[in-house]
């Protein structure tokens, strides 16, 4: 026999371990002169092992396992027990590890684009800022200090207002579905949002200068809200059809009311969760940098004629397409909303603007568009991983198959998520006022009932606007500069309006960064205007703003809640793979220093227990 054919030392142990152990558990079953031989092999195997003799390792191992066969053959009920005791010792294992160590994570959607797209695998360390308590939403151990604004983090959706958040933990254990999204404050901070950016100060007032200078804020926009109503609360009694209270719900907390007074009169109120200094917001759009951002939709000019009247679009310029901006939610002019069971509410009141789009501007956007992941299946698109009925008929004109846009470059998806950018020359580039319109307006979505169909309409595209240093944006992009003509002659007419207007019009404008004349974040103003994180609670936001369900829709997170961070994508294995974007974690904090410890010490007590037993002499 080769020495290749030998049993290695580690299968000769294997056998001798296995041996030995059933041999203890069923020698009753046999002969003396049975036992003596058993005995004989094991002891011959042991000394063979031990001296690092292989030949007779190997020999003794095979004569072992031969007279194990004939003897000590498992019946159904030991291998029976032996898987149980396998699986339960595997998934305890497997629990421990998976909940305070590492765990392998399937990004199920869209919310966390461009970082993590849907089906990226990501290891998730359980480690960097705690020590987790298996199975629970609390912590052995919980530093504060560890959590970085801008890390990617792991939380559960226990106690969190999000649905279909049950799940079954390795099919046995009921449990909370976990979920993936970028912290950006930590308990104390006030943050404001202006120009897709966040302005922030922390518990002791120090300027939060990450949010707006790391790079991986500076490639993110935020959007302070989903929706502008956002969550709508009626009061359960109508009159006459009519609801006479509406609270108005964000990050999960009621921060306003319309409702009628004893003098049936209606009235609007800014609650007290909408700011530590309530005396500050006088309106709706107050809230935390709401007016500085617009909701946007592209109309056609037959649109545009049907919605509105001649005074509204007057003296607009000739375009192709016009950008629809609804701005400044406010209660002073309530007006009434049937919701979908035929029952009337209070709803916001709104400002609407228009800009006429050239040619110049609808290139801009259909090169800086971006879109959810989406599928076109005999000329219909739908999103991504979703069941629903409306889906359209696009004037796309391109073949069958998975699509994704970003930052104005298309990809098809291929298998297990790879992607590949498409030719210049795909069908998908081909330029189109109506491909702009359908894209920018049903490109998060892709559900008809987003299209534009009346004016003021409850399903509004996921589309936002803003200004930044005088230009405005549109999908992150600078769409029309500070100079354009077109630009400046819609701020006039803005102007103007507010000007002649007989209700009080404000202008959709840059009202400027919350920044001194120094350039130095004005304290004060981001005090009295912006949204406080309670003590022991995060706010999360995705990276993918109108895709995200996050703090903005389920509210803050408690600490108890956070359970680790992103560490790794290692699928797919293209330019994403590696460390996502974000600050890095120590690897000297304690939680990482007390798991390593006790997983080596456990490996070494293991190994030597191992080694030391070998050498020991066996007891039969």
């Amino acid at each position: 026999m080769f020495k290749s054919d030998l049993y290695s030392f580690r299968k000769c142990r294997k056998i001798l371990q296995q041996v030995y152990h059933l041999y203890k558990r069923k020698k009753n079953r046999l002969l003396d002169i049975q036992k003596r031989r058993f005995e004989n092999i094991l002891i011959s195997l042991q000394a063979a092992i031990v001296k690092k003799n292989q030949e007779a390792a190997d020999r003794s191992a095979r004569n072992l396992e031969m007279l194990c066969n004939q003897h000590l053959k498992k019946n159904f009920k030991d291998q029976f027990f032996d898987v149980v005791f396998a699986l339960v010792f595997a998934l305890v294992i497997a629990v421990i590890v998976r909940q305070t160590w590492f765990e392998p994570f399937n990004i199920p959607t869209g919310s966390m684009r461009p970082t993590f797209k849907e089906n990226d695998f990501v290891v998730v360390s359980k480690n960097d800022f705690c020590l987790n308590i298996p199975l629970t939403t609390s912590h052995f151990y919980f530093d504060p200090q560890l959590i970085n604004r801008g890390g990617i983090v792991i939380f559960t959706g226990a106690n969190l207002d999000i649905r279909d958040v049950d799940m079954m933990y390795f099919y046995l254990f009921p449990g909370k579905k976990q979920l993936i999204k970028r912290l950006i404050g930590k308990p104390k901070d006030t943050l404001y949002f202006y120009g897709g950016q966040i302005y922030g100060i922390d518990a002791q007032g120090k300027d939060i200068k990450e949010l707006r200078q790391n790079l991986w804020f500076e490639q993110i926009e935020h959007i302070p809200f989903i929706r502008f109503e956002g969550k709508v609360i009626t009061s359960s009694q109508s009159t006459d059809g009519l609801h006479p209270t509406t609270i108005f719900y964000q990050t999960n907390e009621p921060v306003a009311k319309i409702g009628m007074n004893q003098l049936g009169q209606i009235e609007g109120e800014i609650l007290s969760q909408a700011s530590s200094d309530k005396s500050s917001i006088k309106n709706y759009y107050d809230l935390w940098g709401f007016k500085n951002f617009a909701m946007a939709r592209i109309l056609s000019k037959d649109e545009l004629h049907s919605f509105y009247s001649k005074e509204d679009f007057d003296k607009l310029e000739d375009a192709p397409l016009y950008l629809e901006l609804t701005h400044h939610p406010s209660f002073a002019n309530p007006k009434m909303v049937q919701e979908e069971y035929g029952a009337m509410r209070f709803g916001l009141s709104y400002s609407t603007s228009f800009i006429p789009l050239k040619d110049e501007h609808l290139k801009k956007i259909f090169e800086s568009l971006y879109t959810a992941r989406f599928i076109v299946k005999d000329k219909l698109a739908y999103r991504y991983g979703s069941s629903s009925k409306y889906s359209y008929q696009p004037t796309l004109n391109i073949p069958d198959g998975t699509y994704e846009f970003f930052d104005g470059v298309a990809y098809e998806v291929k298998f297990g998520g790879l992607t590949k950018k498409l030719p210049s020359n795909h069908p998908i580039y081909q330029f189109s006022y109506a491909k702009v319109q359908t894209l920018y307006n049903l490109g998060i979505e892709f559900n008809t009932l987003f299209a534009p169909h009346k004016k003021n309409q409850f399903y509004i595209p996921s589309r936002y606007s803003y200004f930044k240093n005088n230009n405005l944006y549109l999908m992150n992009h600078p769409i029309f500069q500070k100079d354009d003509p077109i630009l400046l002659n819609f701020l006039h007419r803005e102007y103007q309006k507010q000007s002649v207007s007989i209700t009080p019009y404000l202008p959709f404008e840059d009202l400027g960064p919350p920044l001194d004349k120094d350039g130095n974040i004005d304290k004060d103003f981001i005090r009295k205007h912006g949204i406080t994180i309670p003590d022991k609670m995060y706010l999360v936001l995705g990276d993918n703003h109108a895709m995200s369900g996050d703090s903005r829709e389920f509210g803050f997170v408690p600490e108890s809640n956070l359970r680790g961070g992103a560490t790794f994508i290692f699928w797919p294995p293209q330019d994403r793979f590696g460390r996502p974007l974000q600050p890095p974690y120590s690897n000297l904090s304690l939680p990482k220093v007390v798991t390593w410890t006790l997983a080596l010490t456990i490996g070494i007590i293991y190994f030597y227990r191992l080694r030391n037993k070998l050498k020991k002499p066996l007891k039969f």
